[in-house]
Parts: C-alpha cells; structure tokens; sequence
C-alpha cells in the first residue's frame, strides 16, 4: 500500500498518541451498567473515551488481523460496505457482551437494505486469549451471522494504533481482564468514520440515521 498524505497524517496523529490510559477510571453513567457488572468483575471499571482520530480513513492503518476462521484480513476487509467498528475481548463478563447486544440492537432497527449491506468488524484487547477457536465460540454464542460479522485479533502494538484511532481507553489488569471504554463506532464504505457512540446501553439514533443514510452507498455483495 502506498503511504499517501492521508497516511502521514493519521501517523503523525498516532505518534503524539501515549496508548492504553494509566489513569483511574471515571464511573459510568447512571443507568449505563446494571448492578451484574458489579458481580462479574469486582474490580472491572469502564474507561471514558478519548477523542477520536477522524482525520483519514481508518483503513490507511496498516494493521495484520487475524479473523475468527484463522485467515489473515487487512483492517479494511469490509471496504466498500458501510461497517460497526467496535473493540473487545472474549472473556469480558459484562460490558462486552452487552456491546455486542447494543451492536445487534442497532442492527434490528435499521432499513431492510441498510441491514442487508452493513458489516461488523470488532477487533480484540487480548490477542494473547483471544485465539480464532475463542473468537468461534463467542460467534457462535451470540448468534453472529459469520458471513456479516468479523471478530479479529492483532498484534499488541496494532491494538494500541487501533485503539488510538478509534477514541478507545483500555488497561489491562493484573488478572487478565480489562478496563475499557466502550465506542461503537460507524465507518462509511471507504473507512472514514461518521457517527461515534460512547457507553452501553446508549440511545443509537444517530448511528441508525447515519448507516440508513449510507444505504444504497455499499456494495451489492
């Protein structure tokens, strides 16, 4: 791939970028997380998200993911698809399921055609656990269509740029789980970012109107 201007921007962005936050969680809103996350994981706290890097296609990040079927993908495997971009890791007790049913339920309200055309794409924290049997499994438990969906993990320095680009706090704790923001986020079919939601159990009307307004904009695939 050829390092346009675009590139060297999101890399001159990334480099002023410090990775995984280091500082004490805030806690989340009101409402956000019911009393279970308490008994999941006692010392699982959700991380505000930082601001987003919007300022090139995410797809200019030259990230080696590794899908859920053991084949290598490239960061912009769904180019030409409106795509969900999210990040978690497998064995999350909470947060990361109900991500991933925040996601499900964006996806249910959506136009016929806007859903038929949307791709989901979420990479994992935990690249380490996270192999492609651990991806296949909590495909298969929640029900994802392996055809729409792409669960994925990369190297740990490629989750970091990731994570950068993508507004993302995360922080690994001593007994392997994490602390993390969790932002869904809305790529356009050429991988510019256009809508952004923070929190679990959010309202996602403005990332519906935004994948309905790029129906008809993807490919027919």
């Amino acid at each position: 791939m050829t390092r346009g201007p675009a590139l060297l921007l999101l890399s001159l962005l990334l480099s002023a970028c410090k990775g995984p936050s280091k500082e004490g969680a805030t806690p989340p809103k009101d409402g956000a997380t019911p009393p279970v996350a308490a008994t999941a994981s006692a010392s699982h706290e959700t991380l505000p998200a930082a601001v987003p890097i919007t300022a090139a296609p995410i797809y200019d990040l030259e990230l080696t993911l590794v899908d859920q079927d053991g084949k290598s993908v490239g960061l912009d495997v769904y180019r030409g698809h409106p795509v969900i971009v999210s990040m978690f890791y497998a064995s999350c007790p909470f947060a990361c399921p109900t991500l991933i049913s925040d996601i499900k339920r964006l996806e249910r309200s959506l136009a016929p055609e806007a859903q038929r055309q949307l791709r989901v794409l979420l990479v994992s924290f935990d690249p380490e656990r996270d192999s492609p049997e651990a991806l296949r499994a909590l495909a298969r438990q929640h029900g994802l269509d392996a055809k729409r969906y792409k669960l994925a993990q990369a190297p740990e320095t490629q989750v970091r740029e990731l994570a950068a680009v993508l507004g993302i706090k995360y922080r690994k704790l001593d007994g392997g789980a994490f602390n993390h923001s969790s932002v869904i986020t809305v790529l356009d079919t050429s991988g510019m970012a256009r809508a952004h939601a923070d929190g679990l159990n959010q309202p996602l009307e403005g990332l519906k109107n935004t994948l309905n307004e790029l129906q008809g904009s993807g490919s027919k695939d």
